[in-house]
């Protein structure tokens, strides 16, 4: 794994939000332009729309047509041809949402950028584990934040990745809370027999 914490300011705290807007771009494009094929992962739809929209107008010669958008909002049809080409090698950049986090084969990509936090060191891996499928690769990831809690958040996860202390997934046992709501959803639809039910 090749994994680093990025900030696009050298002075997060101080620094305008505007002007942290600003360099983030700048940063986007040099890393963009450093790799092959980029995947951009951000927390929301809109922010996937939004960073499309920003590439595009700050650098237009750069992503007019080598840039697509991948979340769950847009059709299927769309989703699709965004996913064809990035495995035909024909886009540059691919900003998603959560939508190519999992179980797509996407293709080479030799880059994974997290705009944020992904909230946990499971997601972490996962999405930077979009990158390196060739032989010989790492995985490589670059995590951009804004502000001084995404840094001692994405810093403190970065750690914990590294040393393998990846969340614990707890499944409960014995959720009578459920049972309870499956009884009474069962019960409000009007007469029924056990037998009908299981």
């Amino acid at each position: 794994m090749d994994i680093k914490v990025l900030s696009p300011v050298s002075n997060i705290i101080d620094t305008p939000q505007d002007e942290i807007h600003k360099e983030l771009y700048k940063l986007l494009h040099i890393l963009i332009q450093q790799h092959k094929t980029t995947l951009i992962f951000t927390n929301t739809r809109s922010a996937t729309e939004r960073v499309v929209h920003f590439l595009k107008e700050k650098f237009p010669n750069n992503y007019e047509d080598g840039i697509g958008a991948h979340h769950s909002s847009l059709s299927k049809s769309h989703r699709l041809k965004i996913e064809n080409k990035l495995k035909n090698g024909e886009l540059k950049v691919v900003v998603s949402s959560t939508s190519l986090e999992l179980g797509i084969d996407i293709g080479y990509i030799d880059l994974v950028i997290l705009l944020g936090s992904p909230k946990s060191v499971a997601r972490l891996l996962q999405r930077v584990g979009r990158s390196g499928h060739k032989l010989h690769e790492k995985a490589k990831g670059r995590i951009i934040v804004m502000d001084r809690d995404d840094l001692v958040e994405c810093s403190v996860m970065l750690k914990n990745a590294y040393e393998g202390k990846i969340d614990e997934v707890n499944i409960p046992e014995n959720c009578l809370d459920v049972l309870s709501q499956q009884i009474y959803g069962n019960a409000i639809e009007g007469k029924n027999y056990i037998e009908n039910i299981l």
